[in-house]
């Protein structure tokens, strides 16, 4: 139960740091819909859980002895986000809320698969969860506690990005977006930007 609870209090500080899946799911509940950012986040927690369960079989030190491959994961995840910092920039010179007040539904495929590409951007996840596993849980663990854990992470990934979207996605919060759409959407480009220039100069 220590155990369960420790994983639990690290992954809860671990998801309420803003971060690319917070921007991402927040962005899609403001700019699109609460259905969108409720797929984006399913895609985001659907990375979570790939990577808590590569960790838990031991994908650290896959990384350690190959680090080639930690280093494409890594280049292709910065890539990735300057890529959608890209999108946010061009989108914001569009049309404003006085000519287009309408906002643009996204497919749920679409928003799914953005939720998760985000995630699964960011290698350095993997590291994480490895360090937190090799640290907090015992040498020996079992299979019902390594089980455990992942469950613990699942639900609590589910219940935030859940959260987020929900909270995200009300009409005044959508209203104010529309408002501002152009500042906004420049300012969570930078910020993705600025997230993948990190994780492209990243050395570990």
């Amino acid at each position: 139960m220590d155990t369960l609870l420790t994983v639990a209090l690290l992954h809860i500080v671990v998801l309420v740091v803003p971060g690319p899946d917070v921007l991402l799911v927040s962005q899609m509940a403001v700019a699109r819909s609460r259905r969108a950012a409720l797929f984006a986040g399913a895609g985001v927690v659907t990375g979570i859980a790939a990577w808590a369960l590569l960790a838990l079989l031991g994908i650290g030190v896959l990384f350690q002895n190959f680090a080639w491959i930690h280093g494409v994961i890594r280049v292709a995840g910065g890539v990735y986000l300057l890529y959608m910092a890209y999108n946010l920039w061009r989108s914001s010179f569009g049309p404003t809320a006085r000519h287009s007040p309408i906002i643009t539904p996204l497919g749920d495929w679409k928003a799914y698969r953005s939720g998760l590409l985000t995630n699964l951007a960011n290698p350095k996840a993997a590291i994480f969860f490895g360090s937190v596993f090799s640290s907090v849980m015992p040498a020996h663990s079992s299979v019902g506690l390594r089980l455990g854990v992942f469950a613990v992470i699942l639900s609590l990934s589910m219940l935030w990005f859940v959260l987020v979207a929900l909270g995200m996605s009300t009409a005044p919060l959508q209203a104010g977006y529309m408002r501002a759409k152009r500042t906004l959407d420049r300012v969570v480009g930078m910020l993705m930007a600025g997230f993948g220039t990190l994780l492209l100069a990243s050395k570990d």
